[in-house]
C-alpha cells in the first residue's frame, strides 16, 4: 500500500503546540539566538516561568530568545505558550558548553538546488521571510544557508573573499535574517577555487601546494582561514558549509580551530567526501559531516543514501552524518520528479538516521503535500529526539528472479529514543508491493508516525504493507523481538 500521510494543520490555528527538542545546545559567553518552534493562532504571548540564565532575554510577543549565553551548564528553563484558546508549556533544556551547539540535527533551508550558482541576497531575504510566514519557522526550520555562489573577490578589511554584486551588504542580510529570530549560513573550501562556479575563490590562494595534488582544484601555499572567518564573523554568519574532496583532517582542523576562536557560534559541516577513516575526527569536530554525492530527484540517486549503515555508530548529540539536502518542491525550474512514494521515503531516511534536514526548494510554490511532509510534528520529534543515537539496520531481504535481477529488496532500521521507544522504519526499495513483519513483546504498541495514527497489532506482531518505493515510520513502545 501506499503510504499515507496526515495532511498539515495550519500552523496559525488552533491552541498554541509547542516543538521544542528535548535539548538545545550553544557556547559560552557568545551571542546566542533562538526561535521558539511554536504552533498555534496568533498573538501568542511568550513566558519564562522559571527564571532565564544572566544574559538572555525572550521577546514575549515574537518568542526570540536572545543575548549572551551563559557560563557552562545544563539550565531547565520552563516555556509557556499562551493565546486566547489555551496554553502550553514544555521545558527547554539549554546545554551551554564549549563547542556546544547543534545538539540535535539541523533544521532549514539551503539554496543550492534552489538557486545553483546564480542565488542573490534578495533570495535568501524572500527565503528568510517565507520561513517565518509559511508556518516552516514554527516547526523548528530556523536555517538559511547560501551555499556556492555569493563568492566575489579577495578584499575588504579582513582581506578576506567578498561578496559578488548579488549581495550587496551581506551584513545587512544577516541583520535582516537575525531579526526574524533565523540564523544565517555560508558556503565556502580550502580549495583554490570553489565548486558552482569558474572563478569563485576559496580559502587558500597563492600557489598549489604539492601535497594536496589529488584534490579536484588543488589547494594553495597561502592559507586564509583566519581572513575569512574574521569577515563571517563580523557579518554575523551561523553556519559553514566547508567543501572539497577529498577531505582532510589537516585543512579540517585549520578552519575548525579559526571558527572556535571566533566570538560567534558556527555550526561546521563537512562535505563533500569526509572518508570513514577519519570519522573519529568528524564525530569530535563537526557539527556535521558527508560522504556522499550530492542528492538529486532520481530513484538511484534517492537508494544510495542507504549506503551509509556504516556511520550510524559514530553520530551522537551535536555531530550528525548528513544526507545532503532533501529531494522535494520546485527547484531547477520544474517539480520535483521522485513520486510522493519516492519523497516520503527519503524524507523517513532522514528523519530516522537522523541527518541535518535542508530543503532546498522554493518556499512560494509549496504544495499541501509539501507542508504535510515537512510539517510533521511527530516524523520532526524523530529527528530531534535528544538521544541522537544513529539507526541500525535490524532486518533486510532480496529476492532475485531467474535473471537474476533483483525483484524485491526491503530493509527495516530501528533507533532507540530519549523515552526509550523505538523509531522504526520500513522500506521498501525494490519494484513490488511487499509486506513486512516484526514481531514485538507482549503488550507493545504501535503508532504510524506519517499518518498520525495507532496500529493494532496482531498476537504480538506488527505487520507492514509497502508498495514500490515508499517507506512507513512507525513507533513502538515496548520490545522488539529480534
Amino acid at each position: 500500500m501506499h503510504t499515507v500521510i496526515a495532511p498539515a494543520q495550519p500552523f496559525n490555528e488552533g491552541k498554541p503546540r509547542i516543538n521544542l527538542p528535548g535539548v538545545y545546545g550553544a557556547s559560552p559567553n557568545k551571542p546566542f539566538l533562538y526561535r521558539l518552534p511554536v504552533t498555534g493562532k496568533p498573538p501568542i504571548l511568550f513566558e519564562c516561568l522559571s527564571g532565564l540564565p544572566g544574559g538572555l532575554s525572550l521577546n514575549e510577543s515574537t518568542g526570540i530568545l536572545s543575548g549572551t549565553s551563559p557560563a557552562e551548564g545544563h539550565y531547565p528553563v520552563i516555556i509557556k505558550a499562551s493565546n486566547a484558546l489555551g496554553s502550553d508549556q514544555k521545558i527547554l533544556m539549554l546545554r551551554i558548553a564549549p563547542d556546544g551547539i547543534c545538539r540535535t540535527p539541523l533544521l532549514g533551508w539551503t539554496s543550492w538546488n534552489a538557486c545553483r550558482g546564480a542565488v542573490s541576497q534578495a533570495d535568501i531575504q524572500k527565503t528568510a521571510e517565507l520561513l517565518v510566514s509559511s508556518g516552516l519557522a514554527a516547526y523548528g526550520y530556523q536555517h538559511v544557508n547560501i551555499d556556492s555562489g555569493w563568492q566575489g573577490e579577495y578584499g575588504g578589511p579582513h582581506n578576506a573573499i567578498q561578496p559578488n554584486n548579488r549581495f550587496p551588504d551581506m551584513k545587512a542580510l544577516a541583520d535582516s535574517v537575525h531579526r526574524l529570530g533565523l540564523k544565517l549560513g555560508i558556503y565556502s573550501t580550502p580549495m583554490l577555487k570553489a565548486w558552482g562556479g569558474d572563478t569563485f575563490p576559496g580559502c587558500t590562494t597563492g600557489k598549489l601546494d604539492k601535497a594536496y595534488a589529488d584534490v579536484y582544484y588543488g589547494i594553495g601555499s597561502d592559507h586564509r582561514e583566519a581572513n575569512n572567518v574574521c569577515q563571517w564573523e563580523a557579518w554575523g554568519i551561523d553556519y559553514l558549509k566547508y567543501d572539497w574532496a577529498p577531505c582532510d583532517v589537516k585543512n579540517a582542523s585549520l578552519m575548525k580551530e579559526c571558527l572556535l576562536n571566533s566570538g560567534r557560534d558556527f555550526a561546521f559541516c563537512v562535505t563533500v567526501a569526509a572518508g570513514i577513516e577519519n570519522a573519529e575526527y568528524w564525530k569530535t569536530h563537526c557539527s556535521s559531516w558527508r560522504d556522499n554525492e550530492d542528492s538529486n530527484d532520481v530513484w538511484d540517486n534517492v537508494k544510495k543514501r542507504f549506503l551509509t549503515d556504516r556511520w550510524a555508530v559514530f553520530c551522537s548529540p551535536g555531530h550528525f552524518f548528513d544526507l545532503d539536502m532533501l529531494e522535494i518542491g520546485y527547484f531547477d525550474g520544474r517539480r520535483c520528479r521522485l513520486t510522493e512514494d519516492e519523497q516520503v521515503l527519503a524524507f523517513t531516511i532522514r528523519a530516522l538516521f537522523p541527518s541535518p534536514i535542508q530543503i532546498s526548494c522554493d518556499l512560494e510554490k509549496l504544495t499541501d503535500f509539501d507542508l504535510a511532509l515537512l510539517c510533521n510534528d511527530e516524523v520532526l520529534a524523530v529527528n530531534q529526539d535528544a538521544l541522537g543515537n544513529g539507526a541500525v539496520c535490524i532486518s533486510e531481504r532480496v529476492t532475485r528472479n531467474l535473471d537474476r535481477a533483483v525483484q524485491s529488496e526491503m530493509k527495516i532500521y530501528a533507533r532507540l529514543l530519549e523515552d526509550q521507544s523505538y523509531a522504526v522504519g520500513f522500506f521498501n526499495l525494490g519494484e513490488t508491493e511487499t509486506e513486512m513483519t516484526l514481531r514485538l513483546a507482549a503488550g507493545a504498541k504501535a503508532r504510524d508516525l506519517w499518518a498520525k495514527k495507532d496500529i493494532t497489532c496482531v498476537r504480538d506482531q506488527l505487520a507492514v504493507a509497502l508498495a514500490p518505493h515508499t517507506a512507513r515510520l512507525i513507533k513502538i513502545k515496548g520490545k522488539i523481538v529480534e
